[in-house]
């Protein structure tokens, strides 16, 4: 292949990544701009791509609601503690499969286990419903929302934490074995540092899942507990919804997922190329 071919092709790769990029960054950037529109400025006809009229203060609008930060706080405490419950199970769950249950039965365990995330949601809403209901925490509670989520991400978890421990040097183990380790102290010192980065990147796909879902949450909660998902329809006045404060919203909940992710990129990039390359 030629030097022009060659720069041919490479040039067509980089128009085609800038259309990608731009139809990936427009819907956040209009998400944006109408969040500091007027309301009559988002009902005209003619769409604007930069306000005419800056209204940063709706910013402040959506708060002006209690439910607003109650909200982002019910969904900070049911996603947080449905990732470390499906990470602290998911991780011992997945270190027995890896080590303890190997060959057919393992992995139709496995399957098993992982089969349980296949099936659409929404087949079980309503027998989840009554099941909760009937509980004596009822339905509208942390620890309903928190175990329901539980139900879809820890089969996620095992069968991740299950390859991530099936690629992690058995022999390593065997070595702290000869040195005096116990099984315990091997796990805890060996192990599972050789798997953090998978353990981080597990961890990031639970929170999204708790922290975005809004099918359960809207069905189980909206009195004492409700998550922001579910608190985005309130933002209407009479009839009409007012779209700056729902976009105002939605720009501050991305914050934390889009924080978190900055901040652990390089243990998600190692983590999900873990055992990608053999030796």
């Amino acid at each position: 292949m030629d030097s022009a071919t060659t720069r041919l092709i490479r040039y067509l790769f980089l128009v085609f990544l800038a259309i990608w990029l731009l139809f990936t960054i427009f819907p956040l950037y209009f998400q944006f701009i109408t969040s500091l529109k007027p309301v009559a400025e988002i009902n005209s006809m003619v769409p604007t791509f930069w306000p005419e009229t800056m209204r940063p203060e709706n910013y402040t609008g959506i708060f002006a609601d209690p439910g607003s930060l109650k909200s982002l706080i019910d969904s900070l405490i049911v996603s947080i503690a449905n990732t470390l419950l499906s990470l602290f199970l998911g991780t011992l769950a997945g270190y027995a499969l890896a080590r303890f249950i190997r060959g057919l039965t393992g992995e139709n365990i496995a399957m098993w286990i992982l089969s349980n995330r296949m099936f659409p949601p929404v087949a079980v809403i309503i027998p989840m419903f009554f099941l909760f209901d009937a509980t004596p925490w009822g339905t509208d509670s942390y620890f309903s929302l928190i175990t329901l989520y539980l139900v879809f991400n820890l089969p996620l978890a095992t069968w991740l934490m299950m390859v991530f421990f099936r690629d992690a040097p058995r022999e390593l183990e065997e070595a702290a074995y000869l040195d005096g380790f116990t099984p315990l102290q091997t796990f805890f010192k060996v192990t599972l540092p050789l798997v953090f980065p998978g353990m981080v990147s597990v961890a990031m796909l639970c929170w999204i899942f708790a922290w975005n879902e809004y099918l359960f949450a809207n069905l189980l909660t909206g009195t004492t507990v409700k998550t922001f998902p579910v608190h985005i329809p309130s933002f209407t006045s009479g009839s009409q919804t007012l779209w700056n404060l729902v976009m105002a919203f939605s720009m501050v909940a991305m914050l934390p997922p889009v924080l978190l992710f900055i901040f652990l990129r390089p243990f998600m990039v190692r983590g999900l190329s873990l055992g990608v390359v053999k030796g």
